[in-house]
């Protein structure tokens, strides 16, 4: 495999080129200990530093990886919240009532806006995290604004350090997230590997699918932080158009890729497999160096990564020679001829797109603009536009629509917070704010990912405790334990973001010598801590279950469905396209996009169906399997565009106007649930003997004849 000498180095190195996690525990690091240390030198140490600290420390988990300016504002409008709702805590803590009915609203709030963006989660917490320190600490109007004070000091020093790191920050967030797109490549590419060249490996098709759908998700995320800038524009943006084309190339390579595991799939059985395991391996080993190269050279953009790329990609396309001269050298039956004869199109394809990638890269090197200022001011327009009150107010609609999953979520994170804030203040429970924190971080839109996250909640802080305790009572000096708390706090950041469970281990660790260094810590407060989180989880849990539970086995028909019907589009907009009847402008591959994006979601119930119990887990097998072949025929699809943008004589269409009319009927009367379906129509016009006349067309044939297939097999799946 790539790199296995240095695979743990090249991990993280990798890691800090794309999802730059170092850096960013670092910055944690001096959010939460600077107003620790500095503070003191000139106000003193009190327990207001502890709020300074919590504030900076809040703003700084942001975990949004775009420009910097919308990150400040981002913490701008995060302070704004905290500190209304600190104050508005402390003011009304000294009510049960009160307290109770505040919590409610600030947990329906947190919940929606929790689930509003990838960074929203954090913002929620923040919220609900300083109401709830509040409403520990009631106090008067006066002495609030005291406490309000060192929360503006805290988020000052966030976000100055957000200010001070733009110079030296790893570079535009537009360039990782294409670099990402490589490097989800090379992921799935290294799975094929394991899956069907290694031998003995453990066949796990979830875990494989897992990487697949990860593509997607990378590109939708870089269409969604960058879109295309419109074309009337005035202003020219040659670094921002070129880095647009190299995300194409990046999603058409994945698209190949997809096509080789197809291909793989179907001589996994068959002796030549086993025969050519060797070349194979080494083939599809330089195929994925090659791929990891390209998704460093995108983000470093210096020319010893792009010479070692293109090293890389000529060792490819020698490998690819050697295996297209040995297999022609071998005795295949037809079928295998076919079949081989597209996986070795699918291998050119992905060297087409790496050299294509090669040239733009070696374009945009040479432009004189500066890339960096120019891609912030697109994304400010595109930010900018995001602003307009028809885009708000659509916002504000899905955010309140009673009837959706949404709302009725963040009004189950209401509901448990209110009730675990009326246990903590009616028991009066010695720090017993942590229940409604715990919940607030544990419980999720789904059951089985709220279960998921409160046993781990509950091992990472049981164990942190344990640790955390023995560091409490070490005999050592006030400065020591903020020493400790600088490397303890790195982890926090770190783990946060690549393992929840050892993060919470070190949050707690963080939390106790937070408590001594604010002269609160003892073993009683410690064990009032733990029964909190446990208290605290298992509300999550019970309530997740109890209050409008999401079962997947509910949603999982409707997500069927609309993958059928993705699907169906999806193939008529490539016929279409093959027979230019397409609108100027409009191509197949928005559909593809579409029609993988169902899929992701059906992928997903599926796998949050597996975290439910197991009575909810009927027939999960067999919905696996639905899944399955819906993605076969997403990648079968896109074999079939790629091929007819080849096939130029317009010989076809007569026959593909048969296929889809026949074929819509068989989509439909899945969505239906008809049980009567006939394929014979289907069978008949594949058997054209059109097909026999050139290679190209065998190779159509075969792609519709995998349709046919996967859709008897979705048959045969319901019974």
């Amino acid at each position: 495999m790539r790199f296995q000498p240095i695979k743990q180095f090249n991990t993280i190195l990798q890691q800090e080129y794309l999802e730059p996690t170092i850096s960013w525990s670092i910055r944690v690091v001096l959010a939460l200990n600077v107003p620790l240390i500095v503070f003191p030198l000139f106000l003193g140490f009190s327990y207001h530093i502890i709020w300074a600290a919590f504030s900076a420390y809040m703003l700084t988990l942001i975990d949004y990886r775009g420009s910097h300016y919308k990150k400040m504002l981002i913490q701008f409008v995060e302070t704004i919240l905290i500190l209304i709702a600190a104050i508005l805590g402390m003011n009304i803590g000294g009510s049960v009532a009160l307290a109770v009915i505040g919590m409610l609203v600030i947990g329906v709030f947190a919940a929606l806006i929790r689930n509003w963006s990838d960074y929203g989660s954090t913002i929620g917490v923040g919220v609900g995290f300083f109401y709830l320190f509040g409403i520990s600490n009631p106090t008067n109007f006066s002495e609030s604004l005291v406490y309000g004070k060192y929360i503006l000091l805290g988020a000052m020093w966030a976000i100055a350090i957000i200010f001070l790191s733009f110079p030296f920050s790893a570079s535009n967030p537009l360039r990782r997230s294409v670099a990402t797109i490589w490097k989800r490549n090379t992921d799935y590419l290294d799975a094929l590997i394991q899956q069907f060249l290694e031998p003995d490996a453990k066949r796990d098709l979830l875990a494989i699918t897992a990487k697949e759908i990860e593509i997607r998700n990378a590109v939708d995320k870089s269409i969604e932080l960058f879109n295309r800038r419109k074309e009337n524009s005035s202003f020219k943006a040659e670094h921002y158009d070129q880095m647009i084309e190299i995300r194409k190339s990046a999603a058409y390579f994945g698209a190949s890729i997809k096509l080789l595991h197809e291909e793989l799939e179907s001589i996994k059985n068959e002796p030549v497999l086993v025969q050519n395991r060797s070349i194979l391996y080494k083939t599809l080993s330089a195929l994925s160096q090659a791929s990891a190269r390209l998704s460093i050279v995108i983000f470093t953009f210096r020319g010893e990564d792009l010479t070692m790329a293109k090293v890389r990609i000529k060792r490819f396309e020698i490998a690819a020679g050697i295996l297209k001269e040995n297999l022609q050298q071998q005795d295949l039956s037809e079928d295998q001829k076919v079949i081989l004869n597209q996986f070795i199109v699918s291998l050119n394809q992905c060297q087409q797109f790496m050299e294509n990638t090669i040239q733009l890269m070696t374009q945009k090197l040479s432009f004189k603009r500066s890339n960096y200022f120019e891609n912030y001011k697109l994304s400010f327009n595109h930010f900018i536009a995001g602003l307009q009150p028809r885009v708000l107010l659509q916002i504000v609609r899905e955010i309140f629509n009673f009837d959706s999953q949404q709302f009725k979520y963040a009004l189950r994170v209401g509901l448990g917070l209110a009730l675990s804030v009326f246990i903590f203040k009616f028991f009066q429970i010695d720090h017993g704010h942590w229940i409604a924190l715990t919940l607030l971080i544990v419980i999720q839109p789904y059951y089985g990912a709220t279960r998921k996250k409160g046993f781990e909640r509950i091992i990472g802080t049981v164990a942190g405790i344990l640790v955390g305790g023995a560091i409490m009572l070490l005999p050592i000096k006030h400065e020591q334990f903020v020493v400790i708390l600088i490397f303890i706090s790195f982890f926090v950041a770190y783990y946060l973001r690549n393992n929840y469970k050892v993060g919470v281990f070190f949050v707690t660790i963080m939390l106790v010598v937070m408590m001594q260094l604010s002269q609160q810590g003892s073993w009683d407060l410690i064990w009032w801590r733990v029964l909190s989180t446990l208290i605290g989880a298992a509300l999550a849990i019970l309530i997740s279950f109890a209050f409008w539970p999401i079962w997947e086995k509910q949603r999982f028909p409707a997500l069927l469905n609309s993958s059928f019907n993705q699907n169906l589009f999806f193939l008529n907009q490539v016929v279409l396209n093959y027979q230019k009847k397409l609108p100027a402008g409009i191509t197949w591959h928005k559909s593809r996009r579409l029609s993988e994006a169902a899929n992701n979601n059906l992928f997903a119930c599926i796998q949050r169906m597996y975290e439910e119990p197991q009575a909810h887990q009927r027939q999960i097998d067999v919905h696996f399997a639905k899944v399955g072949s819906n993605i076969r025929i997403s990648r079968e699809i896109t074999s079939l565009a790629f091929a007819l943008e080849k096939e130029t004589s317009g010989k076809l269409d007569e026959i593909l106007n048969d296929y889809t009319e026949a074929i819509q009927v068989i989509f439909y009367q899945f969505i239906q649930q008809e049980k009567e379906m006939d394929f014979q129509r289907l069978k008949t016009i594949v058997q054209n003997p059109i097909f026999d006349e050139n290679q190209q067309f065998q190779a159509i044939q075969v792609d519709l004849e995998k349709i046919v297939f996967e859709l008897e097999a979705l048959k045969a799946f319901r019974g």
